[in-house]
């Protein structure tokens, strides 16, 4: 795999200065390589329900630094201690209003509202709660497919992915777009990102892609979003200001990888499975992109530096850029984990979570991190 990085800073960053533009915002050493450091972690295959994990489907910290662990198993969120001790619970499986049926996607904004998307309430949509209190705080019905990919934002914004069915031409198109919203508003305060293409109801693959990830996206409470489209092919993340006016783009130069028997298997049963919760009651036979995605996640830690996870590696491995798009280091997680492929990551000035979505030891985890010294 190539480790040339090329970033490209918009001219527009620097015209009201009266300077070039650099050639190449790249600061920082790309053969430096740190360590990630797993130092605890939370979740055990029998015993205290409290800490057995069934299904996880996001992590964040708190703005008190605990723990948010969204189980769609259990149609709840566990509140931890960053020493993993549980403390509280958020919801519980029900019909009534502020319970759960079938959730996914976790954010929680900068001043502690809890955004989810799916069924829950008996409304499909997008739900809230108070992080502090575990109070609902209400739910929005929204037609087809709820949002996803939710992160939060700046005081009580969030940023989602929003998918609709358009007809108006006689061919179903499929309109994705990445948008930010305040708690309790139903239209968007800035769309930073929009496409579109044909819609194929007999394309599992490429269905599942699109609601479950499609794109990747990164919020830092300052109110700059970074997005990627996911791709076997490119890896680009562009940068976007509070307005929604593109800041700065990075390109990585990467080779495409294919999957190994092993990988592919993987995906088919991870695809699977987000099927079934799609709606799919056929057990339709789903053929995984024989490529590996490039990106497969993007996070900003406290200092607004951007960690964007590789598709490639089999070790989860991130390329690390300061807030303006130069280069800062290397960074893989240390030790043997065979299930390396299909892991999620959650950073922010908290602190570094990470979970499986296939566990090679058939239970899953949250895992807290460091970067070892």
């Amino acid at each position: 795999m190539s480790r040339f990085i090329t970033v490209v800073v918009l001219a527009a960053l620097l015209a009201g200065c009266g300077e070039e533009p650099a050639e190449n915002a790249a600061a920082g050493d790309a053969s430096v390589t740190v360590s990630l450091a797993i130092v605890d972690s939370i979740g055990i295959e029998m015993g205290d329900s409290c800490y057995v994990l069934g299904a996880v489907e996001g992590v964040a910290y708190g703005p008190d630094g605990n723990i948010a662990v969204l189980d769609c198993a259990h149609s709840s969120i566990r509140i931890y201690s960053p020493e993993g001790e549980f403390i509280r619970q958020i919801s519980r499986r029900g019909n009534g209003p502020g319970e759960m049926q079938s959730v996914a996607f976790l954010g929680i904004s900068e001043d502690g509202h809890i955004f989810l998307a799916g069924e829950g309430s008996e409304i499909l949509g997008l739900h809230q709660y108070d992080y502090h209190t575990g109070e609902w705080l209400g739910s929005i019905s929204t037609l087809g497919t709820p949002p996803t990919c939710i992160e939060g934002s700046a005081d009580s914004t969030y940023i989602r992915k929003d998918i609709e069915l358009d007809v108006s031409t006689g061919e179903p198109i499929v309109v994705m777009s990445i948008s930010k919203y305040a708690f309790g508003i139903e239209e968007p305060q800035v769309t930073y990102f929009e496409t579109s293409f044909p819609f194929d109801p007999g394309d599992w693959a490429n269905l599942i892609s699109v609601v479950w990830y499609g794109v990747d996206i990164a919020a830092s409470f300052q109110g700059d979003v970074w997005i990627s489209e996911r791709s076997s092919q490119d890896a680009v993340v562009v940068k976007y200001g509070s307005d929604g006016t593109e800041t700065a783009r990075i390109e990585l130069d990467l080779e495409p990888m294919l999957r190994t028997a092993d990988e592919l298997e993987m995906e088919r049963m991870i695809l699977t499975t987000k099927a079934v919760a799609m709606g799919d009651e056929n057990g339709t036979p789903i053929e995984p992109d024989p490529y590996k995605p490039m990106i497969t996640g993007l996070e900003v830690d406290g200092e607004g530096n951007l960690w964007v996870q590789l598709g490639g590696p089999t070790t989860p491995t991130f390329e690390v850029f300061s807030p303006d798009g130069g280069h800062l280091y290397t960074a893989e997680l240390a030790g043997d984990h065979p299930d390396g492929s299909s892991w999620r990551f959650f950073i922010d000035s908290h602190g570094i979570l990470a979970y499986a979505e296939d566990p090679a030891e058939g239970f899953q985890k949250v895992y807290m991190l460091q970067v070892a010294e």
